[in-house]
């Protein structure tokens, strides 16, 4: 594969989950509300194309809860979606900065 071929398919694979994340009604990154397979919602730091505490499955990302204190997928949670209260309850549960 020629060199050019490669860096535009590398650049293209990391604009992917962004732009699905903009498409979907997700904010694009920064600090977000994720919520666990146990139901569980906190604040991570979430990079599209970057995982720095997490391993990555395409759109889905595991990660140790905060609440729970166990392993987990997280996926992102529209804040439009929530109340006040698990709104204010999430932003207080953040995960730390390192895994």
């Amino acid at each position: 594969m020629p060199r050019r071929r490669r860096w535009l398919f590398v650049f293209g694979g990391l604009l992917i989950e962004p732009i699905a994340m903009k498409l979907r009604g997700y904010p694009v990154g920064g600090r977000l509300i994720v919520r666990c397979r146990q139901g569980h919602l906190f604040t991570t730091l979430w990079v599209p194309g970057v995982s720095l505490k997490s391993l990555r499955f395409l759109w889905w990302r595991l990660q140790r809860c905060p609440v729970g204190r166990h392993w987990t997928i997280v996926t992102p949670v529209r804040e439009s979606e929530l109340s006040a209260v698990q709104r204010r309850l999430a932003r207080r549960q953040r995960d730390g900065w390192l895994p």
